[in-house]
């Protein structure tokens, strides 16, 4: 039986998305100290990706997702 090729799964966030992320996560560490940990969301909707970021630290998500990408 031959065996398929491993899944690879890469994302790169946009200019304006990686400035939402910066801000985000800057005011994480302002108010707690540090950045905790971030859990990354990636959900295909057959038109773009939604994009998702939880802060286990801050309980809270941003939404990332760029309707205008798509």
């Amino acid at each position: 039986m031959k065996k398929s090729k491993n899944l690879s799964i890469s994302f790169e966030l946009s200019d304006k998305q990686q400035a939402q992320f910066d801000e985000w996560k800057g005011a994480i560490k302002k108010i707690y100290g540090e950045y905790g940990h971030f859990k990354w969301t990636i959900s295909p909707t057959g038109v773009g990706n939604g994009l998702e970021v939880w802060s286990s630290l801050a309980k809270t998500t941003l939404d990332l997702t760029d309707m205008d990408d798509w």
